[in-house]
């Protein structure tokens, strides 16, 4: 009976020496928001989210983490960019290593991999480890109507596997592999950007007949919004479209001209909407307008260098 009783104390201390052992990591990963992205200087900034592994076993030892993701939901051609999905328009956007690399996998069929971790464990034999992932747009997003564009990672898109240094290797996957469940997100909101090229009449030497010139009115806006594009009277007291005015310092005498938004000049171009407005809906690229100026006949004004400052204003 006592060598029956030594057997299993034996046996008992046997079982906790191996769990007291085996190495345990949990991982968690923050979701990652790009917030509202437009086709605004600036529109597209790039965001971040974080890894976290928490580790157990041997005080004293490093546990290696080959931390791959994979393409998410959205999926991906080639590793980068990936994918963010709203019905059948995309995104294009990577997650970046600390280092700029593409974060990978070391097991998907792409050449990105993912970064080595490590973590070594305290005198309690645990340590928690933090890691950065970047995320950047990586393309144009023209071609991106307004709404929330998304990729999710789940169970199958992460692989987070880890064990004891030097044992651990990256290029395989062992038993212990966890996942780590996480969505990023991007809201395309409208926007319209404005550039304009500069409108003269030129050098003449009197106004007995009447002076015509252009310029180019170049409107982006996002995919599918519609927009109207007006223009004002003018910095000199102009009273329409029409009848804006051309003034110089120090003389009185001002020179009436209109703008229009054809060649022969029969379509005033103004600011009144559903009036004299020019209407377009965005398709991500630049859409150019041709406004046209008709400065008429009005004698011979006083020398000067004539101007005037018209506001181009895009409703959206």
């Amino acid at each position: 009976m006592p060598i029956r009783k030594y057997f299993a104390i034996a046996a008992m201390l046997v079982c906790f020496a191996g769990t007291a052992s085996a190495q345990v990591c949990n991982f968690a990963i923050t979701n990652i928001n790009f917030g509202n992205i437009n086709l605004g200087p600036g529109g597209t900034s790039p965001t971040s989210g974080t890894l976290t592994a928490t580790c157990s076993g041997i005080a004293g030892r490093t546990i290696t983490i080959c931390p791959n993701i994979g393409d998410g939901t959205g999926g991906s051609t080639s590793g980068s960019p990936r994918l963010l999905k709203n019905g059948a328009a995309s995104i294009p956007y990577d997650l970046l290593q600390s280092n700029g690399q593409v974060w990978g996998s070391f097991v998907w069929p792409y050449p990105a991999r993912a970064p080595i971790l490590s973590a070594t464990l305290g005198a309690g034999g645990s340590a928690t480890v933090t890691q950065a992932i970047q995320a950047v747009i990586s393309g144009s997003i023209a071609n991106a109507p307004t709404g929330l564009y998304s990729s999710t990672y789940g169970s199958f898109h992460t692989l987070l596997d880890y064990g004891y240094a030097p044992a651990q290797s990256c290029s395989s996957v062992s038993s212990r592999a966890a996942q780590a469940s996480f969505t990023v997100q991007a809201q395309v909101t409208a926007t319209c950007n404005v550039a304009v090229t500069a409108m003269n009449f030129g050098t003449i030497a009197g106004l007995t007949t009447a002076q015509s010139t252009s310029n180019q009115i170049g409107i982006t806006c996002t995919k599918g919004v519609p927009y109207s594009v007006g223009l004002n009277n003018g910095a000199n007291g102009g009273t329409g479209p029409a009848n804006r005015m051309l003034a110089a310092t120090g003389i009185a005498q001002k020179l009436a001209y209109g703008i229009y938004a054809d060649a022969s000049h029969l379509l005033p171009w103004g600011s009144t909407v559903a009036s004299n407005m020019q209407n377009g809906t965005g398709n991500g690229t630049a859409q150019n307008f041709t406004a046209y100026a008709l400065l008429p006949a009005q004698g011979n004004p006083t020398p000067g260098a004539y101007s005037d400052t018209v506001v181009v204003t895009v409703n959206y």
